[in-house]
């Protein structure tokens, strides 16, 4: 997640989308609902909330909450070693991730608040190899703000994305989820 792009120059002016599936700071964590399968399932049934199955997709959004939260602690210090993002994330994710925290720490910025997540888990394929996820969350960053790392002025561009729907994508590697993908799609509302 590049958040120099993310928090500037995208969507148009004023446009922040609906507020309807956003979650707030420090909720607790969402139950898998069971959503019909749209494209990736090999059954197309419906994702399972119990079982073996459930327990599988509840711990994917952990996993996703928790390299959220990772970055919110790794982009709000100037000082941050990375490490739980390291351990958290893969592939286009980490490298995303790694670069944006450069990038802040270049320009002297850190990131100060919190974004509210909403992630509801859109596809779970537990007989893939490794086992793959999908989710779908509507990410508000109004909240979160980019400040100067030594005074902690907020810094925002004028322009911002405030709110947009990300896919994520993750894998299963030994017993924990990995994160491996996170797409914006600006061009979609939440």
């Amino acid at each position: 997640m590049v958040l120099l792009t993310l928090l500037g120059g995208c969507g148009e002016s004023g446009s922040t989308g609906s507020a309807d599936r956003l979650g707030t700071p420090g909720a607790t964590l969402p139950a898998v609902t069971a959503i019909p399968r749209s494209s990736g399932s090999p059954t197309g049934a419906p994702i399972p909330t119990d079982g073996t199955e459930g327990a599988l997709g509840r711990a994917a959004v952990r996993a996703y909450q928790a390299w959220s939260q990772a970055q919110v602690e790794a982009f709000g210090r100037s000082d941050s070693d990375s490490s739980q993002l390291v351990a958290s994330s893969t592939g286009p994710a980490l490298s995303e991730s790694l670069a944006t925290l450069y990038r802040l720490r270049e320009a002297k910025l850190v990131m100060i608040g919190a974004p509210r997540n909403s992630p509801v888990l859109k596809a779970l394929d537990p007989g893939a190899k490794p086992p793959t996820a999908v989710i779908e969350d509507c990410v508000d960053v109004s909240d979160w703000h980019q400040a100067d790392a030594g005074s902690k002025a907020i810094k925002d561009p004028e322009r911002r994305l405030s709110r947009y729907v990300a896919t994520v994508g993750l894998r299963l590697d030994g017993s924990r989820w990995l994160i491996t993908d996170f797409k914006r799609e600006v061009d979609r509302t939440c």
